[in-house]
């Protein structure tokens, strides 16, 4: 895999076919030549040579070579069919690498996609965010002026994040008024991975934001505070968690396993790596996990592990159903590239994918009502179930 993107790379104006392609009819006419002369595809990289010469001595405006790069880099993405494939210029990764190590400088906002649109899921309390008057189940339209059809989530993520003191112009749309931009001002996002507390005396909820580099150690760190205040059973909140690092699932359903596998990776080639638990449990206080529509990838691992394993009970809506895994590949000239390499399974080869996963004792609820726990009948529920 990393010899054929290393090569595609040099082979920089692959995606510049396409474009020619919708203009077949009259060049062909021009030259005389009949588009059923040749039936097979050219060789890719006679092909790419051939157009990219025709783009430098004949096109009007010809591209800079950096915008043909980038250009062709995303064409053969979109050749993949893979809706999770995505191409990170070197400041983009720069922010997604920022992400997997707990890091945060954007606006304070936890958005997800739905239906392809970015949606925000809540807003940080103190961010830019906020002061800028962005609310939950606003729609971002356009990003710095940038509209698409459909968006990858970590897309949008790294165009959203930047450098402190950078600013990032959103188009909204919100219920039935018209749309509207906001600037917004970013900044080093002061909040924890994890939020915890105690409810009636002696239920310990704990929630996780996303699976990166710090997430186990947090967590682990507020589960041994709730127990030491008395706590007789968890809460752990994986709602809007829209994942992360596959190693930080792992090491986060070895807090409450002790031994056997988590997660099972199948690549395309059916090779299978399977991850064990670690053996560094953290609890064996009875447990409930809360989990929505906005629970994916890496909350779906770790709600799957422990629903398999009778651990916990599952308690909302079905998962998101995300049960892909992606790599990131860094480029020698900067950026990298995001793409599908495998699928996961649950400890009992449940594929998740496109499916999801449904809670043990389903409870529907608004997406707004978790803003106060006097309406939060999900935790409600949870709560009852451990007592």
């Amino acid at each position: 895999m990393n010899r054929l993107l290393k090569w595609a790379v040099v082979a920089i104006v692959a995606a510049t076919l396409v474009a020619v392609s919708f203009g077949a009819g009259v060049v062909l006419g021009r030259l005389g030549v009949s588009s059923s002369a040749s039936e097979s595809a050219p060789a890719l990289e006679s092909a790419v040579r051939e157009v990219h010469g025709i783009l430098q001595d004949q096109a009007y405006e010809p591209s800079s070579d950096t915008s043909v790069a980038v250009g062709a880099i995303k064409g053969m993405l979109d050749s993949l069919d893979d809706p999770y494939a995505a191409y990170f210029d070197a400041s983009q990764f720069e922010v997604f690498d920022e992400q997997t190590r707990g890091e945060f400088y954007g606006i304070g906002v936890v958005i997800t996609t739905k239906e392809g649109i970015p949606t925000v899921v809540s807003v940080m309390s103190g961010t830019p965010a906020e002061k800028s008057g962005l609310k939950a189940d606003d729609q971002i339209v356009s990003i710095d002026g940038m509209q698409k059809s459909e968006w990858d989530i970590d897309e949008v993520v790294s165009l959203i994040r930047g450098p402190e003191g950078t600013t990032v112009e959103l188009g909204i749309h919100r219920g039935e008024q018209e749309l509207f931009t906001v600037t917004v001002t970013r900044a080093k996002i002061e909040t924890p991975n994890t939020e915890s507390e105690m409810l009636d005396g002696s239920i310990g909820y704990v929630r996780l934001y996303t699976f990166n580099e710090r997430s186990a150690e947090s967590l682990r760190d507020e589960i041994e505070r709730l127990e030491s205040d008395g706590a007789r059973g968890v809460v752990l909140d994986l709602r809007d968690n829209p994942g992360g690092l596959l190693a930080s699932s792992v090491d986060v359903v070895s807090l409450f396993v002790k031994d056997g596998f988590v997660v099972t990776v199948k690549d395309r080639e059916g090779k299978e790596e399977s991850h064990r638990a670690t053996g560094e449990v953290a609890t064996d206080l009875p447990l409930v996990v809360l989990i929505n529509e906005n629970s994916a990838s890496a909350s779906e691992i770790v709600a799957g592990a422990l629903q398999d394993y009778g651990r916990a009970e599952l308690v909302g809506v079905k998962s998101y159903g995300k049960g892909s895994v992606q790599t990131i590949d860094a480029l020698s000239f900067g950026g990298a590239l995001k793409l599908t390499i495998a699928r996961y399974f649950t400890p009992k080869g449940r594929s998740i994918d496109k499916v999801g996963l449904e809670p043990d004792v389903t409870v529907e609820m608004e997406l707004a009502d978790q803003a106060d726990k006097g309406t939060d009948i999900q935790l409600r529920k949870a709560a009852e179930l451990l007592r």
